[in-house]
């Protein structure tokens, strides 16, 4: 019986490497693969804080996260770059978050 099995086990095995030996989709010694990546999208409004804006949303997601979202008021904001920075560990200074919270309330917010 653990002689059948063991049959079993390696006849898979060796199934399983000559189907990918054969694979087209699997990378040979010697060869390389590229992609390429659709160019970043800019979307945001200009004004005072894109830049800013700009640099430190974009190194963790897309714009789109900021220009998709609801006109939220200035405190739902404050609360959303507090997150990114206290929950997800993005690096932004006081002096920046509230550059950004004015930019995207203004922009992109419901005001106040």
């Amino acid at each position: 019986m653990k002689a059948k099995i063991l049959l079993c086990i390696c006849a898979s095995l060796v199934c399983t490497t000559l189907a990918l030996a054969g694979d087209p989709g699997s990378a040979r010694e010697g060869s390389s693969r590229s992609i390429t990546l659709p160019a970043p999208v800019d979307d945001l409004a200009d004004g005072p804080g894109k830049d800013t804006t700009g640099i430190y949303c974009g190194i963790c997601h897309s714009l789109d996260y900021i220009t998709t979202q609801p006109k939220f008021p200035r405190a739902r904001w404050r609360a959303a770059v507090a997150k990114m920075i206290k929950t997800y560990g993005a690096p932004i200074s006081e002096t920046n978050a509230e550059i950004i919270v004015d930019y995207i309330t203004t922009y992109y917010g419901a005001g106040g």
